[in-house]
Protein backbone atom coordinates (compact mmCIF):
# COMPACT_ATOMS: atom_id res chain seq x y z
CA UNK A 1 0.00 0.00 0.00
CA UNK A 2 1.51 3.00 -0.77
CA UNK A 3 1.71 5.24 2.48
CA UNK A 4 -0.18 8.35 3.26
CA UNK A 5 3.25 10.41 4.59
CA UNK A 6 2.96 13.53 2.39
CA UNK A 7 0.69 16.24 2.83
CA UNK A 8 -1.69 14.87 5.83
CA UNK A 9 -2.47 15.95 9.02
CA UNK A 10 -1.38 13.57 11.89
CA UNK A 11 -2.82 13.92 15.30
CA UNK A 12 -0.65 12.06 17.49
CA UNK A 13 -0.55 12.68 21.34
CA UNK A 14 3.06 12.19 23.48
CA UNK A 15 2.73 8.66 24.79
CA UNK A 16 3.41 5.23 23.60
CA UNK A 17 2.31 2.26 25.71
CA UNK A 18 3.85 -1.28 24.75
CA UNK A 19 1.61 -3.63 26.48
CA UNK A 20 3.25 -7.09 27.07
CA UNK A 21 2.28 -10.55 28.75
CA UNK A 22 3.89 -10.47 32.08
CA UNK A 23 7.42 -12.48 31.35
CA UNK A 24 7.40 -12.54 27.62
CA UNK A 25 9.59 -10.41 25.86
CA UNK A 26 6.99 -10.23 22.72
CA UNK A 27 5.06 -7.30 23.45
CA UNK A 28 1.66 -5.93 21.67
CA UNK A 29 2.43 -2.02 21.21
CA UNK A 30 -0.07 -0.02 21.74
CA UNK A 31 0.00 3.86 19.71
CA UNK A 32 -2.25 6.96 20.38
CA UNK A 33 -3.21 9.30 17.72
CA UNK A 34 -4.21 8.76 14.22
CA UNK A 35 -4.89 11.50 11.17
CA UNK A 36 -7.78 13.57 10.79
CA UNK A 37 -10.60 11.80 8.57
CA UNK A 38 -12.01 13.91 5.55
CA UNK A 39 -15.10 12.03 5.46
CA UNK A 40 -16.47 13.70 8.68
CA UNK A 41 -15.96 10.61 10.97
CA UNK A 42 -12.90 12.44 13.42
CA UNK A 43 -10.18 10.26 13.42
CA UNK A 44 -8.72 7.38 11.27
CA UNK A 45 -5.72 5.25 11.22
CA UNK A 46 -2.95 6.15 9.20
CA UNK A 47 -2.71 3.09 7.29
CA UNK A 48 -5.81 3.68 5.20
CA UNK A 49 -6.73 7.14 2.98
CA UNK A 50 -8.05 9.88 5.12
CA UNK A 51 -11.46 9.50 3.49
CA UNK A 52 -11.70 5.68 5.06
CA UNK A 53 -11.24 4.43 1.69
CA UNK A 54 -8.01 1.53 0.84
CA UNK A 55 -5.88 1.81 -2.37
CA UNK A 56 -5.77 -2.07 -3.00
CA UNK A 57 -7.22 -5.57 -1.13
CA UNK A 58 -3.81 -6.55 -1.20
CA UNK A 59 -2.47 -3.83 0.52
CA UNK A 60 -3.92 -5.79 3.64
CA UNK A 61 -6.11 -3.44 5.35
CA UNK A 62 -9.46 -3.39 5.86
CA UNK A 63 -11.58 -0.59 7.93
CA UNK A 64 -15.10 -0.91 9.20
CA UNK A 65 -16.70 2.40 9.44
CA UNK A 66 -20.64 1.67 9.70
CA UNK A 67 -21.10 4.10 6.74
CA UNK A 68 -22.86 2.47 3.80
CA UNK A 69 -20.63 4.71 1.65
CA UNK A 70 -17.64 3.33 2.16
CA UNK A 71 -18.13 -0.29 1.89
CA UNK A 72 -14.90 -1.97 0.67
CA UNK A 73 -15.14 -2.43 -3.23
CA UNK A 74 -14.55 -6.49 -3.92
CA UNK A 75 -15.60 -7.45 -0.66
CA UNK A 76 -18.93 -6.41 -1.12
CA UNK A 77 -21.62 -8.77 1.46
CA UNK A 78 -24.78 -7.89 2.44
CA UNK A 79 -25.32 -5.04 4.33
CA UNK A 80 -26.55 -5.54 8.11
CA UNK A 81 -28.95 -2.80 9.34
CA UNK A 82 -30.09 -5.09 11.86
CA UNK A 83 -28.41 -2.09 14.35
CA UNK A 84 -29.34 0.88 13.19
CA UNK A 85 -31.49 3.17 15.52
CA UNK A 86 -35.11 4.26 14.15
CA UNK A 87 -34.77 7.76 13.13
CA UNK A 88 -31.26 7.70 13.46
CA UNK A 89 -29.28 5.63 11.45
CA UNK A 90 -29.79 6.83 7.60
CA UNK A 91 -26.86 5.83 5.54
CA UNK A 92 -25.88 3.43 8.54
CA UNK A 93 -24.78 -0.10 8.29
CA UNK A 94 -21.83 -2.94 9.54
CA UNK A 95 -20.90 -2.98 5.73
CA UNK A 96 -17.81 -5.11 6.00
CA UNK A 97 -18.16 -9.05 5.57
CA UNK A 98 -17.83 -9.29 9.29
CA UNK A 99 -19.43 -11.78 12.32
CA UNK A 100 -20.72 -9.56 14.68
CA UNK A 101 -22.57 -10.52 17.94
CA UNK A 102 -23.99 -8.60 21.18
CA UNK A 103 -24.49 -10.31 24.35
CA UNK A 104 -28.27 -9.25 24.88
CA UNK A 105 -30.32 -7.49 22.89
CA UNK A 106 -29.58 -3.65 22.19
CA UNK A 107 -26.24 -3.96 23.58
CA UNK A 108 -25.01 -2.92 19.94
CA UNK A 109 -26.52 0.27 18.23
CA UNK A 110 -25.53 2.27 14.78
CA UNK A 111 -25.94 5.89 14.49
CA UNK A 112 -25.31 9.38 13.56
CA UNK A 113 -25.29 12.20 16.07
CA UNK A 114 -25.29 12.31 19.84
CA UNK A 115 -28.67 11.88 22.46
CA UNK A 116 -28.23 12.18 25.74
CA UNK A 117 -27.54 10.04 28.41
CA UNK A 118 -27.84 7.26 25.52
CA UNK A 119 -24.81 7.93 23.40
CA UNK A 120 -22.38 10.62 22.35
CA UNK A 121 -20.56 10.94 18.95
CA UNK A 122 -16.59 10.65 19.05
CA UNK A 123 -15.64 14.02 18.48
CA UNK A 124 -15.91 15.39 15.04
CA UNK A 125 -17.62 12.41 14.35
CA UNK A 126 -20.88 13.26 12.16
CA UNK A 127 -21.08 9.68 10.45
CA UNK A 128 -22.41 6.60 11.64
CA UNK A 129 -20.29 5.13 14.86
CA UNK A 130 -21.15 2.24 16.74
CA UNK A 131 -21.82 2.07 20.67
CA UNK A 132 -22.81 -0.43 23.57
CA UNK A 133 -26.03 0.28 26.00
CA UNK A 134 -25.71 -2.43 28.92
CA UNK A 135 -28.87 -4.01 29.17
CA UNK A 136 -28.46 -3.03 32.84
CA UNK A 137 -26.48 -0.16 33.90
CA UNK A 138 -23.49 -1.57 35.94
CA UNK A 139 -23.35 -5.03 34.47
CA UNK A 140 -20.90 -5.51 31.64
CA UNK A 141 -22.49 -5.89 28.38
CA UNK A 142 -20.58 -6.91 25.89
CA UNK A 143 -20.19 -6.69 21.43
CA UNK A 144 -18.13 -9.02 19.91
CA UNK A 145 -16.90 -8.64 16.40
CA UNK A 146 -15.36 -11.89 14.93
CA UNK A 147 -12.71 -11.71 12.02
CA UNK A 148 -12.75 -15.83 11.99
CA UNK A 149 -14.66 -15.96 8.57
CA UNK A 150 -13.09 -13.05 7.09
CA UNK A 151 -9.59 -14.49 7.20
CA UNK A 152 -10.78 -18.25 6.68
CA UNK A 153 -12.41 -17.13 3.03
CA UNK A 154 -10.22 -13.77 2.70
CA UNK A 155 -7.82 -15.79 0.11
CA UNK A 156 -10.39 -17.07 -2.15
CA UNK A 157 -10.90 -13.74 -2.99
CA UNK A 158 -7.47 -12.07 -2.45
CA UNK A 159 -4.89 -15.54 -3.18
CA UNK A 160 -1.67 -13.72 -1.79
CA UNK A 161 -3.31 -12.95 1.52
CA UNK A 162 -4.63 -16.47 2.16
CA UNK A 163 -3.63 -17.56 5.76
CA UNK A 164 -3.05 -14.05 7.14
CA UNK A 165 -3.52 -13.24 10.66
CA UNK A 166 -4.57 -10.17 11.93
CA UNK A 167 -1.38 -7.98 13.56
CA UNK A 168 -2.65 -4.66 13.73
CA UNK A 169 -5.62 -2.65 15.24
CA UNK A 170 -7.21 0.54 15.23
CA UNK A 171 -9.90 2.04 16.43
CA UNK A 172 -11.23 5.35 16.99
CA UNK A 173 -12.70 5.36 20.74
CA UNK A 174 -15.01 8.30 21.61
CA UNK A 175 -15.51 9.73 24.73
CA UNK A 176 -13.65 7.36 26.73
CA UNK A 177 -15.40 6.08 29.94
CA UNK A 178 -13.38 4.61 32.74
CA UNK A 179 -16.41 1.87 32.64
CA UNK A 180 -15.26 1.05 28.86
CA UNK A 181 -12.77 -1.67 27.86
CA UNK A 182 -11.95 -3.20 24.89
CA UNK A 183 -10.40 -7.20 24.93
CA UNK A 184 -8.66 -8.69 22.41
CA UNK A 185 -8.75 -12.56 21.71
CA UNK A 186 -7.19 -15.56 20.02
CA UNK A 187 -10.07 -17.88 19.37
CA UNK A 188 -11.14 -18.32 23.19
CA UNK A 189 -8.06 -17.01 24.64
CA UNK A 190 -7.82 -13.11 25.74
CA UNK A 191 -3.81 -11.75 24.46
CA UNK A 192 -4.52 -8.51 25.84
CA UNK A 193 -6.74 -5.64 26.71
CA UNK A 194 -7.28 -2.00 27.30
CA UNK A 195 -9.42 -0.38 29.95
CA UNK A 196 -10.89 3.20 29.82
CA UNK A 197 -8.98 4.10 33.08
CA UNK A 198 -5.64 2.81 31.77
CA UNK A 199 -6.38 5.29 28.89
CA UNK A 200 -7.22 8.02 30.67
CA UNK A 201 -4.51 7.98 33.08
CA UNK A 202 -1.71 7.47 30.39
CA UNK A 203 -3.19 10.68 28.61
CA UNK A 204 -4.41 12.95 31.57
CA UNK A 205 -8.20 12.62 30.09
CA UNK A 206 -11.28 12.84 31.71
CA UNK A 207 -13.73 10.02 32.07
CA UNK A 208 -16.59 11.36 29.43
CA UNK A 209 -15.77 13.93 28.05
CA UNK A 210 -16.99 14.24 24.56
CA UNK A 211 -14.77 17.12 22.63
CA UNK A 212 -10.97 16.56 24.10
CA UNK A 213 -8.29 14.99 22.43
CA UNK A 214 -7.16 13.19 25.53
CA UNK A 215 -10.44 11.30 25.69
CA UNK A 216 -11.33 10.74 21.96
CA UNK A 217 -8.25 8.77 21.05
CA UNK A 218 -7.44 6.69 18.26
CA UNK A 219 -6.05 3.81 19.44
CA UNK A 220 -3.22 1.48 17.28
CA UNK A 221 -2.27 -2.10 18.31
CA UNK A 222 0.77 -4.04 16.85
CA UNK A 223 0.10 -7.58 17.54
CA UNK A 224 3.52 -10.05 17.47
CA UNK A 225 2.74 -13.09 15.54
CA UNK A 226 2.16 -15.37 18.49
CA UNK A 227 -0.17 -12.82 19.60
CA UNK A 228 -2.44 -12.30 17.11
CA UNK A 229 -5.74 -11.92 17.49
CA UNK A 230 -9.12 -12.57 15.55
CA UNK A 231 -12.23 -11.68 18.03
CA UNK A 232 -12.09 -7.64 19.19
CA UNK A 233 -14.77 -7.75 22.30
CA UNK A 234 -16.12 -4.19 23.63
CA UNK A 235 -17.27 -3.98 26.76
CA UNK A 236 -19.34 -1.62 28.89
CA UNK A 237 -21.48 -1.47 32.15
CA UNK A 238 -22.48 2.05 31.78
CA UNK A 239 -24.78 4.30 29.83
CA UNK A 240 -22.13 3.38 26.66
CA UNK A 241 -18.96 3.10 25.27
CA UNK A 242 -18.58 4.74 21.57
CA UNK A 243 -16.21 3.08 18.54
CA UNK A 244 -15.78 4.12 14.62
CA UNK A 245 -13.35 3.59 12.36
CA UNK A 246 -11.91 0.21 12.71
CA UNK A 247 -9.06 -0.93 10.56
CA UNK A 248 -7.25 -4.15 10.78
CA UNK A 249 -3.83 -5.04 8.92
CA UNK A 250 -3.12 -8.51 7.97
CA UNK A 251 0.59 -9.97 8.30
CA UNK A 252 1.10 -11.10 4.72
CA UNK A 253 0.30 -7.30 3.71
CA UNK A 254 2.06 -5.73 0.65
CA UNK A 255 5.35 -4.33 2.62
CA UNK A 256 5.92 -0.39 2.00
CA UNK A 257 9.13 0.81 0.98
CA UNK A 258 12.18 1.32 3.10
CA UNK A 259 12.00 4.96 3.14
CA UNK A 260 8.67 5.38 4.39
CA UNK A 261 9.05 2.61 6.91
CA UNK A 262 11.98 4.34 8.09
CA UNK A 263 9.80 8.09 8.06
CA UNK A 264 7.04 5.97 10.02
CA UNK A 265 9.75 5.03 12.38
CA UNK A 266 11.13 8.39 13.11
CA UNK A 267 7.57 9.97 13.97
CA UNK A 268 6.82 6.87 16.22
CA UNK A 269 10.07 7.26 18.32
CA UNK A 270 9.19 11.11 18.57
CA UNK A 271 6.43 9.88 20.89
CA UNK A 272 8.57 8.68 24.13
CA UNK A 273 8.87 5.27 25.64
CA UNK A 274 5.75 3.13 26.94
CA UNK A 275 4.76 0.96 29.36
CA UNK A 276 3.59 -2.48 28.82
CA UNK A 277 -0.44 -3.54 28.86
CA UNK A 278 -1.71 -6.09 31.24
CA UNK A 279 -2.86 -9.64 30.19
Amino acid sequence: MKKLLTNTKYLFTTTVIALAVSQSVNAAVITFGGQAATDGSGKTSVNVNADNTINSLSDGFFVETFDTNTAITGLDSAQNEDYNVAGASTGCAINSPLNVTASGSSVLNIRKGSSRNVAAAPAGDTGCYAYTTPSTVGVDSYVDIDYTDFLATLGTTVPSLAGSSVNYLGFYWGSVDTYNSFEFYSNDVLVSSITGEELLSQLNGTSGNQAADSSNVYVNIAFNASESFNRLRVISSGVAGEFDNIVVGLDKRDVPAPTSLAILGLGLLGLGVGKRFKK
